[in-house]
Order: C-alpha cells, then sequence, then structure tokens
C-alpha cells in the first residue's frame, strides 16, 4: 500500500469542539509553460464518505473533474492568457477517481491508499473531466479547443452503499452517477431534456430529474449528495440557487428502486454578511455562498455545509415526511469563524459517528499552491 505523507498536526479548541488538522499530498504531474511552472498535486477533497460497516479510520473521498483554469485567469496562474471564456484542462486526460484512505488508529496523523478506483465507462474506458456538451468551451495546454465528451464528469460529492456501489453528484448535467465496485458507470440520471446531448455516452442515461434543474449556474450543478440509513433514498441539492440574487434552493430526494423523485424542500442560505472571515477584506456578494456537502445523521435528519471559503458552517437540519416545498428549520452546529486557523474550502464530510466528522478540503489540485487538509473533528456538548 502506498502511503502519504501527512503532517503539521494542529490541535484546537472552541465553541467546545477540538479538531486536529494534518496535511495530505499526492503529486500528480508538473506543468511548464514559457512563464510559469505547475507543480500539481492530487485534489482529493470534492466529498467524503464514511461506510458504516467499515472501520472508524476509514473513509472514502472523491477526485473533482481534475485541475482546471478559468480564462479569466489563464494570464495570472500561466504567465500568458490562453482564453476569454471557458476552462483550460493542463491535464486533459485525468480521469475522476475515488480514493479509499485508512487513517492511523493511534494518532490519525497519518494515512495510506486502500484502494483508487477511477471512474470507467461500461466498455471499460477511462472516464474524463472533460466538459459536456453545452457546457464550457475546453482548452488544452497549448490553446487547442477539446472536443466535449459526453463520458466526461464534474463529479462533487459521493456515497457508498454496504455492498460496496457508489453513487456520485455531478456538476456538470448536473446528474447523478450509479457507479458499480469497480467504478464502471451504469446509470446516469439526468434533468429531463439533457438525454439528447449526451448522445453517444457509453451507459445508460435515464431522464428522471426535474427539468428546472437544467437551470443550474456553470459551475454551481450538484455538489451535495446524501444517502438514507436504509439505503433506499438518495438526498441532493445544486450549489447555488438559479438566481444569482436568491437564497432559496431546493433539496431533493429519490426513491432509489423506483429511481422517482419523491420529496422535496427548500434550504435558506444565509446571508454573505455573517460569514465573518470572509468578509475580513471585502464585503461578499449572495452568489458567494455556497452548498458543498449534506451528510446524514439520521431518520430524515441532515448535516449540512454551507460555506464561501474562509468560513464554513455546518447545519443540522430534519425533513418532515411528506412535504414539498416547506422551508426547512436550520440548527447551527459547528461555525469555524470560531476555530483558530481553520482550513478554508472545505468541500468533504464523513460522519464517523454524531460526536466525530472527518473534513477534508479541496485543493484545486495545487494550481495555487494549496494543500490538502485531512481534519478529524470532536463535537462535544456545550
Amino acid at each position: 500500500m502506498k502511503k502519504l505523507a501527512l503532517f503539521v498536526f494542529i490541535p484546537s479548541i472552541a465553541m467546545a469542539h477540538t479538531y486536529s488538522s494534518s496535511s495530505f499530498h499526492e503529486a500528480l504531474t508538473t506543468i511548464t509553460t514559457p512563464e510559469k511552472t505547475l507543480n500539481l498535486s492530487v485534489g482529493i477533497g470534492s466529498g467524503a464518505f464514511h461506510r458504516r460497516s467499515d472501520p472508524t479510520n476509514v473513509f472514502y473521498t472523491v477526485t473533482d473533474r481534475g485541475p482546471n483554469i478559468d480564462c479569466s485567469d489563464s494570464r495570472k496562474i500561466l504567465g500568458l492568457s490562453y482564453c476569454s471564456k471557458g476552462k483550460v484542462f493542463p491535464v486533459p486526460n485525468f480521469s475522476p477517481t475515488i480514493y479509499r484512505l485508512q487513517l492511523s488508529e493511534n494518532n490519525q496523523s497519518s494515512a495510506k491508499i486502500l484502494d483508487k478506483i477511477p471512474l470507467k465507462t461500461q466498455s471499460g474506458k477511462l472516464a474524463s473531466g472533460i466538459s459536456n456538451p453545452n457546457t464550457e468551451t475546453a482548452y488544452d495546454i497549448n490553446k487547442n479547443v477539446l472536443k466535449d465528451d459526453v463520458n466526461g464528469f464534474d463529479t462533487e460529492a459521493l456515497v457508498v452503499t454496504q455492498t460496496g456501489e457508489f453513487y456520485l453528484a455531478d456538476e456538470y448535467g448536473p446528474s447523478i452517477i450509479y457507479a458499480d465496485q469497480n467504478g464502471v458507470i451504469k446509470n446516469r440520471f439526468v434533468p429531463k431534456g439533457v438525454k439528447f446531448e449526451l448522445n453517444g455516452a457509453d451507459y445508460t442515461v435515464t431522464e428522471n430529474l426535474p427539468a428546472e434543474l437544467r437551470n443550474r449556474q456553470l459551475n454551481r450543478g450538484f455538489e451535495a449528495l446524501a444517502l438514507s440509513e436504509d439505503e433506499k433514498t438518495l438526498f441532493f441539492m445544486l450549489q447555488s440557487p438559479y438566481d444569482p440574487k436568491k437564497r432559496s434552493i431546493t433539496l431533493y430526494s429519490m426513491d432509489i428502486q423506483s429511481q422517482t423523485i419523491n420529496g422535496q424542500w427548500l434550504y435558506e442560505l444565509d446571508t454573505p454578511d455573517t460569514f465573518i472571515k470572509d468578509n475580513a477584506k471585502k464585503a461578499r456578494i449572495q452568489n458567494d455562498v455556497k452548498i458543498s456537502e449534506i451528510a446524514t445523521i439520521g431518520d430524515n435528519e441532515l448535516i449540512v455545509l454551507e460555506r464561501i471559503s474562509k468560513t464554513t458552517k455546518f447545519y443540522k437540519i430534519k425533513l418532515a415526511p411528506n412535504i414539498t416545498e416547506k422551508t426547512v428549520h436550520k440548527e447551527l452546529i459547528v461555525n469555524t469563524d470560531n476555530l483558530d486557523k481553520f482550513t478554508t474550502k472545505i468541500e468533504g464530510l464523513a460522519i464517523i459517528s454524531p460526536q466525530e466528522w472527518i473534513l477534508v478540503n479541496d485543493n484545486d489540485f495545487g494550481i495555487n499552491g494549496d494543500k490538502t487538509r485531512i481534519i478529524h473533528l470532536s463535537l462535544q456538548d456545550k
């Protein structure tokens, strides 16, 4: 098994919670342009999940589509302007990958990779992270336009069944992916009206999600996915409202067996001024507030990860059954504004128990030099 270097142990006490933070590094590749050199590392923290049958120190994470640079940032990051609108993919052959990790049982300051499962299509070909049709124009490091890929995915969250099968949230469609234990994609659930855009896909495409989800903002598709404890229901929601100035997002539930939507509730985001650390240097706007993860903690109870970047809030919500479009009540569990030196851009939440969580940040593949952090958070009664 490949061991990973984890270091920088930082204990902290605030709001009766304690945490330890460690760095994680797995080199990916080096990209060189005439002006810049990028030492890229794998970003494993787009989503996280702990399966109840696994040991308490074992959990899963998932990468997103791979290293990508917004055209508007290409001059700053790569040293020259590559494009006016779209994304630069410096490693276009990267495949979204599921990681199974084990933390040290003694002090949780080291870890090893138990398994790496890249996503694959039905024919066994590795999936890509390249843009789907009608999303964003993709470019390679040589300024060539990359062909849209119907077998491309921007994975942002995952859950794992007791039998080892995967459901993953995707931002492109937006969609939900169903894959077997080996990462072979068997089905992709998409909004009504999207299937024709994925003509030629090497997997089954099922149009069973509400058509209005097609109105999602680009790069604001599904980033939150949860699995009920009886494994009969999936919960999911967009990262942001359709209207950048609005605050309400619909949380959906889907019956897995019938593949039908069987519930929806409204979740209201906090106003941007309440994310204190993010407002330290400039006032933030409503569209900066995002949902990056949800996780179940009991029957119809979820933890919702709401963030900008430096400030992350975790709310508990309870879903009333058989109610449609009712705004849920939010109970604040953790606000990282009250924790010293806390990691930014948290996107992964694996709940080990109600009192023990593992958090992982998205380091954007080290494009800006950021490190991946694995955080063990202990929640104490106040």
